[in-house]
């Protein structure tokens, strides 16, 4: 028993020490990233031959659509047309609609380059750049599915009916496609919108909230935005933009058969995944399935991660909302880990099936079933009195500064660049004083020892209702945004 303790405790050391040296390493570069990004004025580009359509799928969002769809309009980008798609909402989404619109109804004729449910009615807002899609429910990778059936752009932007955008984000997203013909989908950063006011659409109040839940949260967004996906991004690993913002070009997504939905019978979907498949995340699946398209034509391609353009999105604010999100989130990446299992280690993916994958595999997937195995480990090697308690001890020590490090210090960073660059970033991290401040570095640490156990038990149901094939995405109420 000795022995294999002895064993197991230094193969869990690796493990561990491998996870911390390569979030170390993209924690540092991130820094570099920011240093050396410098203000540009990209004047002379041209937007105008690059339409896009943004897709709004909304299921049961009476409380937030006209919020958005509102924001959207006022947009500043030449041109760009919303679709609103309303995947049989049970609530009074449509009625609201009818309500603040003057919707005035058109021929229900689409080019039907890919498979959906069927719709009911199609609208035209008056007097607006609004397309209102009525459709049956088929699930959000359907209803945009549909959007794209509908869209005239070039483009396709994909955002969720919570969410508020930044006025130039749309502007900025486009960018990297304009400068890079290789790129195939970019995205911004996501802010937490729980208690931000807005005037004019425009966010006036971002003042730090004082629900535990809603921080934390708004801690794990700015470690994983602002470290770890723009580090990924550089490299060429990034796997997964978020489907509450993310660009593509429309031309790409229907070569690879658009979003994965049960009824989609394209092409490529039937001969690399099958037909009837879905995921409860289909952001991530998207991505990856980009990648391998690229990749076995031997066509160059770049996923492009954005520090700059601010999406706000409300988050849960309560444990049980934020418990069946978290686990939503882990099952859909392990579904999507095995739809392209194929690309794991293999080297003509690249970096994304030699480190890509394999990181999202070993320390994103596997990461709770390793860690809720280590407490164990620590309990029975503590009753053999084989562990060392002083090491213990060392560790959580390093645990708590590593995260007050971390947190200070891309905070700091992240306020330095925002006076240069755009005020929606440093709005974004929520703290207007040094007491916000403070209380952001001290709760990072408190999440360590707290929320980090509570994200375990979440990713391991996840992985529960992976093996089990539970498809159950269920949505948390929203509050919507205040407007003043």
């Amino acid at each position: 028993m000795y022995y294999t303790l002895r064993i197991i405790e230094k193969i869990l050391i690796i493990y561990f020490t491998t996870y911390f040296v390569i979030d170390i390493v993209m924690y540092f570069y991130s820094l570099l990233v920011f240093f050396r990004n410098k203000k540009t004025q990209d004047t002379g580009l041209d937007y105008k031959n690059h339409p896009i359509s943004i897709i709004v799928p909304a299921y049961n969002e009476d409380v937030s659509l006209i919020t958005c769809t509102d924001m959207l309009t006022q947009l500043d980008y030449p041109d760009f047309e919303v679709l609103v798609v309303n995947d049989g909402s049970t609530d009074k989404t449509m009625q609201v609609l009818k309500e603040n619109y003057e919707l005035v109804g058109r021929e229900n004729e689409q080019t039907r380059f890919l498979h959906t449910m069927p719709v009911k009615n199609v609208f035209d807002v008056k007097d607006r750049n609004i397309v209102v899609i009525d459709k049956e429910n088929g699930g959000k990778a359907d209803a945009i599915n549909t959007g794209i059936n509908y869209a005239t752009g070039k483009f396709i932007c994909t955002i969720d009916a919570d969410s508020i955008l930044d006025r130039n984000a749309l502007k900025a997203v486009i960018k990297p496609f304009i400068k890079n013909k290789n790129t195939i989908v970019t995205g911004g950063q996501l802010a937490v919108a729980n208690d931000v006011q807005l005037e004019n659409n425009k966010v006036i109040n971002s003042k730090a909230p004082r629900n535990i839940w809603v921080q934390w949260q708004i801690i794990e967004y700015i470690k994983s935005f602002l470290v770890s996906r723009i580090a990924l991004s550089k490299i060429d690993a990034l796997l997964i933009m978020s489907g509450a913002f993310s660009l593509f070009k429309k031309e790409d997504l229907l070569q690879i058969g658009g979003f994965l939905s049960k009824t989609n019978d394209h092409e490529y979907i039937k001969k690399h995944i099958g037909t009837g498949k879905q995921t409860v995340c289909e952001d991530m699946e998207v991505v990856v399935r980009l990648w391998q398209f690229k990749y076995d034509r031997k066509i160059k391609a770049k996923a492009v991660f954005l520090a700059e353009p601010v999406c706000w999105t409300e988050v849960p604010d309560n444990p049980v909302n934020l418990y069946k999100q978290r686990s939503r989130w882990h099952q859909g990446l392990g579904e999507t880990l095995k739809m392209h299992r194929n690309m794991i280690f293999e080297p003509k993916y690249g970096i994304t099936g030699l480190f890509g994958l394999p990181y999202y595999l070993l320390f994103e997937f596997l990461s709770p079933l390793i860690k809720a195995f280590s407490l164990i480990f620590i309990i029975v090697a503590a009753k053999y009195g084989v562990i060392n308690i002083t090491w213990v001890i060392l560790l959580l020590l390093s645990v708590m500064l590593t995260s007050a490090l971390i947190m200070s210090s891309i905070t700091a960073v992240v306020e330095y660049w925002s006076n240069r660059n755009a005020q929606a970033n440093r709005d974004a991290l929520r703290y207007k004083t040094f007491g916000d401040w403070i209380w952001l570095i001290v709760a990072g640490i408190l999440a360590e020892f707290s929320y980090s156990f509570f994200k375990i038990a979440a990713q391991l149901t996840g992985i529960v209702n992976f093996v089990s094939k539970k498809h159950d995405w269920k949505k948390f109420n929203r509050k919507g945004i205040n407007k003043i």
